[in-house]
């Protein structure tokens, strides 16, 4: 990441350099230890851990065939749905809810998602909060994707197995943000407490919450569970290889939902610089995944991710709110 190494005096090679700007001096440590924060921070975002949006989904003044997506677009899980709802080309309007500064944790969110997680999809009256199950009803919509000539029968076993697989234990327990993970999941467990104080009425939610991520913050730490996460996901890799070495996508010659929730994971493999090691001996994956990188649904769903700027543009306002709630001490 980094700063190329600054040539010292003779007389001093040993001291750390130091340049000024207009703001003061600081050390090349420093900003190295900076840069590294930042990296990590990213790779937070890439975990379903945090939400960005407005009060509008209860369905109040919408009409009954709207469809709004809360979605945070550095996320895993919500980039499945997207990609459904994208290739089926069904009309939604779009509505960020940031996982990373704990939006999610707001009661009108809550209410929505007592998981507080995204995807949300509200159709109408109905809620739809899991990534596979929005998935469904997507490709419920009219024709399936692949129609006919894609195997039924894989598509629906394959979108079970694959929602099964935890991508964000993997994110926490194989890449160097692990520390940063815990860090955020600690601010969002205040956000959590403060909110329950507010909220007598929702504390049921919010303490079953607020459970759910203090295991979150211990599962990386489990060795068993991260070994059978990494066995689970070697299983999809080699089916999914094998699969692919007959088939142009994985249900057969033509995109389906298969494809949709598994696309992701392989994303998620670049996203912690995994990708040499379990892509490289399956090539037939590689293939796959440089076609599906041409897809117009691709560049919609992981746009932002690719982005340094885009990716800036999403972090930053969620990143000085934490600042300004560990400042203030006001959650």
């Amino acid at each position: 990441m980094g700063l190329s190494r600054l040539r010292t005096p003779s007389a001093s090679r040993k001291e750390i350099p130091r340049r000024t700007c207009a703001t003061g001096a600081f050390s090349l440590q420093g900003s190295r230890v900076f840069s590294n924060f930042v990296v990590c921070w990213l790779l937070i975002c890439t975990t379903v851990m945090a939400e960005t949006a407005q009060p509008s989904a209860t369905g109040v003044g919408l009409a009954r065939d709207s469809i709004i997506f809360y979605n945070y677009p550095l996320a895993f899980n919500p980039a499945k749905a997207k990609l459904a709802l994208e290739e089926k080309g069904i009309k939604y309007t779009e509505k960020k809810i940031d996982l990373f500064n704990g939006q999610s944790l707001e009661p009108w969110y809550l209410k929505l998602n007592p998981a507080a997680s995204s995807p949300t999809l509200v159709v109408g009256d109905e809620k739809i909060v899991e990534s596979a199950d929005i998935i469904r009803w997507a490709d419920s919509q009219g024709a399936p994707l692949g129609g006919d000539s894609v195997d039924r029968a894989f598509v629906k076993e394959w979108l079970e197995k694959v929602d099964a697989w935890d991508g964000n234990l993997f994110a926490a327990a194989n890449s160097s943000s692990s520390g940063a993970i815990k860090f955020g999941t600690k601010h969002k467990i205040k956000v959590a407490e403060a909110n329950m104080k507010r909220n007598p009425d929702m504390a049921e939610l919010y303490k079953k919450k607020i459970a759910t991520m203090e295991a979150q913050l211990a599962e990386p730490d489990n060795r068993e569970a991260v070994e059978q996460n990494l066995r689970q996901l070697a299983g999809l890799l080699d089916e999914a290889e094998a699969r692919l070495s007959t088939n142009k996508f994985l249900a057969g010659d033509s995109y389906s939902a298969a494809d949709c929730i598994f696309t992701p994971v392989i994303y998620r493999l670049f996203m912690v610089k995994k990708d040499k090691e379990f892509l490289e001996p399956r090539p037939n994956i590689q293939r796959y995944y440089d076609e599906l990188k041409k897809r117009p649904s691709y560049k919609k769903v992981f746009g932002v991710a690719d982005s340094g700027f885009c990716t800036a543009q999403t972090i930053l306002p969620a990143f000085g709110k934490i600042l300004l709630q560990k400042v203030t001490g006001k959650y």
